[in-house]
């Protein structure tokens, strides 16, 4: 019996020095001398032919189309892209340095996670496309175990297509495998500052508007003013700056959508500097769906305040006009469903948004300006 554990223990270690002697070939590097030359040396070069991206990994699988300089993401409604991200992620790509040789053994490629994504494989795909031709083509694999870094490049192990060799590579790897982390989610941006009134319409006509009091982030009603007691103290403020860094949830083409019965309110947001904006926000089957169109309304402006003119938001009478066309050729389009924040507000009527002072729904500090 003596004799049979001293075997089993034998054979266990045995199996457990094999095991660690595949790791550490695996690991090693093939040379003891640091490379840091470029993953790919004629990427920045070639950016500028780069006009389809294909991704494909285990959690999704989604392609970018280049439009003259903006990009789409196809398999959604070739909604546009976060620009500011691709740019990133294409140079990212031809900034990433080798810093070592790894192994060249398909049957151990598993380890590091760069076999591809094909059958079941780990690895995250990136090709880099001029029309149908392959650029460049990044088999992503995992990270090193860099756990006490927190900032800069990262280090990744990874293999390029149609090269068996693989490597430790560092840069900034950080690409989302998945397809709605590339949306361009923010529908627009209208500073709160520059908001002087708005009006919330709702379908029998009834109308509740809010006014800017001349005062830095301070709204009310045009009867009570500085006096106007809301549903909660912050309200005002958040309801007139619902068109501030506003974000979509979901997005679809407006011709293939349908409010069916549900009733639409109208919200207009009218700026210092003649700026319009409308929305037409419903509620359908739990969500909020609103859609969006843009003015230049000069004639409609108030006198400005100054101590909103002294914050220097405002824009001159060209630059509303050529933000007026840049809002409606994005958001035409679209219909947005929206959180249920913004979405509630935007559709809010005249008594839920003003109380009695015994009404006011008391609200945890930090909120607000």
């Amino acid at each position: 019996m003596l004799k049979k554990l001293n075997s089993l223990s034998i054979l266990a270690i045995i199996t457990s020095v094999m095991v660690l002697w595949m790791l550490i070939t695996i690991y090693k590097a093939e040379d003891t001398s640091d490379d840091f030359s470029l993953l790919f040396p004629e990427l920045f070069e070639q950016l500028s032919d780069v006009n389809n991206i294909t991704f494909k990994s285990d959690k999704d699988e989604f392609a970018l189309s280049r439009q003259g300089s903006a990009w789409f993401i196809e398999d959604y409604h070739n909604y546009p892209a976060d620009q500011s991200l691709v740019r990133r992620m294409l140079v990212d790509m031809a900034d990433a340095r080798i810093l070592e040789q790894k192994t060249d053994d398909p049957e151990l490629y598993y380890v590091l996670g760069v076999e591809g994504a094909e059958e079941g494989g780990t690895s995250f795909v990136i090709n880099l496309m001029k029309d149908d031709e392959e650029v460049v083509s990044l088999i992503l694999g995992q990270p090193r175990d860099l756990s006490a870094q927190t900032a800069g490049p990262q280090q990744f192990y990874v293999r390029r297509d149609g090269d068996e060799r693989s490597y430790l590579a560092e840069g900034y790897f950080q690409f989302s495998p998945m397809m709605l982390n590339w949306i361009d989610g923010q529908i627009m941006d209208i500073a709160r500052e520059r908001i002087a009134q708005v009006d919330i319409i709702q379908p029998n006509g009834n109308t509740a508007t809010l006014v800017n009091l001349g005062v830095k982030d301070k709204f009310g009603t045009p009867e009570n003013r500085e006096n106007t007691i809301f549903r909660y103290e912050q309200l005002g403020y958040d309801i007139a700056g619902s068109l501030f860094q506003m974000r979509l949830e979901d997005v679809q083409p407006a011709s293939e959508f349908s409010r069916g019965n549900a009733e639409v309110v109208r919200a207009e947001f009218l700026s210092y500097d003649g700026l319009k904006v409308i929305s037409e926000t419903s509620f359908n089957d739990g969500f909020y769906f609103s859609t969006f169109r843009a003015e230049y309304a000069p004639e409609a402006v108030a006198e400005v305040p100054e101590a909103i003119a002294s914050l220097d938001v405002l824009k001159t009478s060209e630059q509303v006009q050529a933000e007026v066309e840049e809002i409606n050729q994005k958001v035409e389009p679209w219909v947005y469903r929206l959180g249920g924040f913004v979405g509630n507000n935007l559709m809010r009527a005249k008594a839920d948004i003003v109380t009695e002072q015994d009404q006011v729904i008391p609200m945890p500090g930090g909120f607000g300006p």
